[in-house]
């Protein structure tokens, strides 16, 4: 029997992550702790989502983690979010972008809406909405405004 069958959630990423650097895993559980997260993404995982999600909205995400978009439920992201963005001790660096999140984050940072972006990168609606949080939670951001801002000062304008 494989070790990572043994183990928990966090260890069975980490072990397959060192033996199949390429496997892609959302972590779908009912923990919706911070920590937990954040252990669970460190060790490799490409997803983050609670057990009560409708089942097309999970095979979506395991499609766009196969596609190498990170998604988090959306709860998990505001705690995270908030958690990031309160005044504490030292803040954690910020994740590097994928492509996909820099380009939009470059047309957030131009003005457009998240329907204009859709139309541009020919997503859905939906979908930019998930990056737009993703790009927030990972830079720990409050809102689109910041995240300009940010865009700015990474030189993508």
């Amino acid at each position: 029997m494989c070790s990572a069958l043994r183990a928990g959630g966090v260890e069975a990423v980490a072990v397959l992550r060192s033996r199949a650097p390429e496997c892609r895993v959302v972590m779908l559980t009912t923990f919706d702790d911070e920590e937990y997260v954040v252990q669970a993404l460190g060790a490799g995982a490409h997803g983050y989502l609670l057990k009560d999600l409708p089942a097309e909205e999970l095979a979506h995400a395991v499609r766009l983690a196969h596609a190498g978009v990170t998604q988090l439920d959306s709860s998990v992201a505001h705690h995270l979010t908030t958690s990031l963005s309160s005044p504490g001790p030292a803040q954690a660096p910020a994740v590097p972008l994928s492509p996909r999140e820099t380009d939009i984050l470059r047309l957030v940072a131009q003005g457009h809406t998240n329907r204009e972006i859709a139309a541009r990168l020919y997503l859905s609606e939906g979908t930019v909405k998930n990056h737009v949080s993703h790009i927030l939670t990972r830079l720990a951001l409050r809102d689109r405004t910041q995240a300009a801002l940010r865009a700015r000062d990474l030189g993508l304008l």
